[in-house]
């Protein structure tokens, strides 16, 4: 199972990342049970690192687990985040929101109503206070043609969606690349207003931003090539593509988030002693 697990890597700077422990996973699957994929990690208000993932007994559940130090996972469960629905195909790549204005986690996902499982697709949202009680699903961004692989970032005001345009095939020509949409609300209506702002053939892309007063930094998957790019933008609309990006051999799509120096040293302290 190590072949899609979750492994951590760190950077000073957003562009060069190191591989912790040896690059051996953090965590191989949840519950025991099937893959770990599409990882993305936030600490919440609570003081717990949580995890959301790709995966589980049905397509349609998404994989959950926390943590106090990023090594011991807690909680180990699958979330039927598509409840009642028999169409729906997948919930794919989770990630979420803490809104501090509702006191709640606002997770979103895409979801297919397609023959394959990527098309039709939607990406999807809810709300929840403690990742076991869920508000109905709904649909967060439809852009008229299939999409998935949302990341959202709330900045001078209005919220941005960067997401991935997955067209493809002698229908729709070779898309497959992100593109942006913005709001004036999290929950929306989302209004695509870019073309493509990477390179074909990319996906799961992770928004940060190094230093409060410094450009943002887009890192994202090469899913064809086992390869990882980031790229830099002052506006969140125009970006162009950094070539010295270096990621460990054989990352995959994953999640960027900060951490405090005291959790850093935490643990590297752990990981000395296992």
């Amino acid at each position: 199972m190590s072949s899609e697990s979750l492994h951590l890597a760190y950077s000073d700077d957003g562009v060069k990342w190191t591989p912790l422990n040896d690059n051996k996973p953090a965590l191989n699957s949840i519950a025991g049970q099937y893959i770990i994929r599409d990882p993305f990690i936030r600490k919440g208000p609570d003081g717990w690192f949580h995890l959301v993932a790709t995966g589980g007994p049905t397509r349609r559940d998404i994989g959950y687990a926390r943590s106090r130090d990023l090594v011991t996972w807690e909680d180990q469960r699958y979330i039927p985040i598509i409840r009642g629905d028999e169409r729906a195909r997948s919930a794919w790549a989770p990630e979420f929101f803490y809104d501090e204005d509702q006191e709640n986690y606002f997770v979103f996902w895409s979801t297919s109503y397609g023959e394959h499982g990527w098309d039709d697709s939607r990406i999807f949202c809810a709300r929840t206070k403690d990742f076991g009680t869920f508000t109905p699903p709904k649909i967060l961004l439809d852009a008229g043609y299939t999409v998935i692989d949302a990341t959202i970032v709330p900045w001078n005001g209005v919220w941005y969606i960067i997401f991935k345009d997955e067209r493809f095939g002698y229908k729709h020509g070779e898309h497959r690349f992100m593109r942006v949409a913005t709001a004036p609300a999290l929950d929306g209506p989302y209004t695509v207003v870019t073309e493509a702002i990477t390179p074909q053939l990319t996906e799961g892309p992770s928004l940060y931003r190094p230093s409060e007063s410094g450009p943002w930094y887009l890192a994202y998957d090469y899913c064809m090539a086992n390869g990882y790019g980031v790229s830099v933008s002052d506006d969140l609309l125009n970006w162009r593509i950094l070539p010295e990006a270096d990621f460990p051999v054989n990352a995959r799509h994953g999640s960027v988030f900060e951490i405090t120096d005291a959790d850093f040293e935490r643990l590297q302290s752990t990981l000395s002693a296992k």
